[in-house]
This record gives C-alpha cells, structure tokens and sequence, in this order.
C-alpha cells in the first residue's frame, strides 16, 4: 500500500515537473505583435492615459492617432473622449485629466466639461 502510494507521488512529482519544464524553458509562449486591443478595459484606460502623457509631452499628434487607433474599438476617438469624460466626472487627477483634455480636444472632441482643464489662451495687450 505504502509502495502503491510512494508510485503515485513519484508521478505527480515527476509529470508536473516534466510539465513545468516543457512550458517555461522548452517551449515557452511568446507573445509578438499583440496590440492594446487585446488589454481588458482597466489596462486600455490606463494606454490612453500613458498616451495622453505622451502628447502633452512632445505634441507628436500624429503618433497620438496612432496610438488611439491601435485600441481597436468601434469608434477609438469617441472611446478615448469617454474616458476623458469618465476622468472628469469621477474627479481623478488634475494633471491627469488636462493631458487626457489636451488630446481630446487636439483629436477634434469639444465639451463644457473640458473648457476649464483646456490652457487659457492670452489676449494680446489692448484688447
């Protein structure tokens, strides 16, 4: 009995190692060309953001597109203006909400709710 049980414990031992060894140094999964599409929600909130970040950083639009286009949602503009509503509505960071306004409204998108994080725009003297 004790034998029988030894010849189990052994084959769990041995199986899981042998199973270990074939997914982490044998043939371990790669992962290449995935995109922010294939993140859950809470991650692709947190790409735009990153991407927010990085447009108030070197005002490359251009690339910003990109980088928005890359979510894959229906409509990527209008998904990235609803998580800068989302950020104002729930009061998150105020930096964080200006860069998130920054590109919204640079992307084409307009609201009140924007107007006080957009940058004041300075009237020339004598106006």
């Amino acid at each position: 009995m004790v034998k029988n049980i030894f010849y189990v414990v052994l084959g769990i031992a041995l199986g899981a190692g042998l199973g270990l060894y074939l997914g982490w140094v044998a043939w371990p999964t790669e992962f290449t060309g995935a995109t922010p599409a294939v993140l859950s929600d809470e991650y692709r909130r947190e790409y735009a953001h990153m991407t927010a970040v990085s447009y108030a950083n070197d005002g490359d639009l251009q690339t910003a597109r990109a980088r928005v286009a890359s979510l894959n949602w229906e409509d990527d503009n209008a998904y990235y203006f609803t998580i800068t509503m989302d950020a104002i509505l729930r009061g998150d960071d105020e930096t964080a909400i200006r860069q998130l306004v920054q590109l919204a409204d640079a992307l084409g998108y307009q609201s009140p709710a924007m107007d006080p994080f957009l940058p004041v725009e300075e009237q020339p003297d004598g106006e």
